[in-house]
């Protein structure tokens, strides 16, 4: 998997400029903005950018505060959507609003979008600048399209594709894209990096759903939590397969109107579980993972070309 050393030496990078970029915010947002961009997380957009930069052939760094407005970016996102789900926990930690309250998360989290779009301007490229904040809209308009359908037992899976491709996918692309346009790769390369993490952030949220199912241990997050707030993802649609027309139709209608108590999560959680839900919506993601790997021949060899290969097989066995 990966090379550990060089993933802890970028880490160690991009956490450093993020602390940087944090200390340019507004002394009142500091203490929350602290709060949720170094309390952990995987790093995974800004690590994308930063490895496909690298993978063209680019060895400065300059390219870690654009990595930094990635996180920026996404973590806005995190904090407005842990308020909409009314989210207590993440990475096992208490959400940014029931420590510094709802009014103030969501005004820091403006707060750091518009931080996102400073920093991209000190690059004074168009390109880069379209880019984050297309991927800005659409992110937030794939969850106006997923607030909208909850509970929509109605819901087709190629709804649900779009809504994953606002929600998620739009903004690893693009985190993706701008390292490739940084390091002034060609316009195949430049689409194949887009691409790359389009797939990839399809794949990564399948499998979020399919962690939904895991044990709160591993996740930081309550088991079944998709189920309980009204989404339908993978899981479900597989699960509603298995039922017959009679229970299909008691299923959807206490689903509708969110009847189920926490017995009921509890239940239907491990009927998920014992039909192997879970490794079918991984097996899911994977013909995902399997289109992002195809791309990457359009980047020379090299070792951080493997390492977004690497990457790929990550996300499709991750427990967290």
């Amino acid at each position: 998997m990966f090379d550990k050393v060089f993933l802890s030496k970028e880490l160690d990078r991009i956490n450093t400029a993020l602390k940087k970029e944090i200390d340019l915010l507004e002394p009142a947002v500091r203490p929350l903005a602290e709060y949720v961009l170094l309390s952990g997380g995987k790093r995974l957009r800004p690590l994308l950018t930063v490895l496909c930069f690298r993978a063209l052939g680019q060895t400065g760094d300059e390219v870690y505060p654009l990595a930094c407005a990635m996180e920026f970016l996404h973590s806005a996102t995190l904090m407005h959507d842990d308020i909409m789900d009314e989210s207590l926990l993440r990475r096992g930690m208490p959400t940014a609003h029931t420590i510094f309250g709802k009014n103030s998360t969501i005004l820091s989290g403006d707060v750091l979008l518009a931080a996102t779009m400073l920093i991209v301007l000190r690059y004074k490229n168009f390109q880069i600048l379209q880019r984050v904040a297309e991927a800005a809209i659409k992110t937030a308009a794939g969850e106006v399209v997923e607030i909208a359908n909850l509970r929509n037992s109605d819901l087709a899976f190629a709804d649900y594709l779009r809504i994953i491709e606002g929600k998620t996918a739009w903004l690893t692309s693009c985190a993706c894209e701008v390292g490739a346009l940084q390091a002034g790769g060609s316009p195949e390369q430049v689409k194949a990096a887009s691409v790359y993490g389009f797939e990839l952030g399809l794949a990564f949220q399948m499998v979020d759903d399919a962690l939904d199912l895991a044990p709160e241990s591993s996740t930081g997050k309550p088991s079944g939590g998709d189920i309980r707030e009204g989404k339908i993802t993978p899981p479900l649609y597989f699960y509603l397969e298995g039922l017959s027309a009679e229970q299909r139709d008691e299923f959807l209608l206490k689903f509708s109107s969110g009847a189920f108590d926490s017995a009921d999560i509890t239940r239907i959680v491990q009927d998920m579980l014992a039909g192997k839900l879970d490794q079918r919506t991984r097996d899911l993601a994977e013909e995902h993972l399997h289109k992002a790997r195809a791309v990457l021949e359009s980047f020379p060899p090299s070792i951080y070309r493997d390492l977004l290969h690497e990457l790929s097989f990550y996300i499709q066995i991750r427990n967290h």
